[in-house]
């Protein structure tokens, strides 16, 4: 009888043991919930700045004539100032307000529709 009472009580410690993992675990999920709620929110300040910062660049280039020109007032150099630039193609790209690319020219087909194969093997089989 020993023996089943030294099972019982390994059993009752492997639960225990386990349990506080689960817990810990738990901890762990909820600290990391709160650190990424943190982390994205961050993120989206900054996309939105440089995106900000892109606007201002390219209305500095409008009224300077030249990239370079505005690049030397903000302090920046030309390949960053191109790859913020490049951020304005990229937003105008994913506007979902801008309706431009999608509208339909009556043709019926869309540009998300593709043609089916042409079928070249004259009804035989290979």
């Amino acid at each position: 009888m020993a023996s089943t009472q030294a099972r019982m009580t390994a059993r009752a410690r492997a639960r225990a043991a386990q349990q506080k993992v689960l817990a810990d675990r738990q901890r762990r999920d909820a600290a990391n919930m709160a650190s990424l709620t943190a982390f994205f929110t961050a993120a989206e300040q900054i996309d939105a700045a440089k995106l900000a910062m892109a606007r201002a660049l390219d209305d500095i280039r409008a009224r300077e004539g030249t990239l370079a020109a505005a690049a030397t007032l903000t302090q920046i150099t030309t390949g960053e100032a191109r790859k913020l630039l490049a951020l304005l193609t990229d937003t105008a790209d994913t506007d979902p307000s801008d309706d431009s690319h999608t509208a339909d020219t009556g043709t019926g087909s869309s540009p998300d529709t593709v043609a089916a194969p042409a079928d070249d093997t004259n009804g035989e089989h290979r």
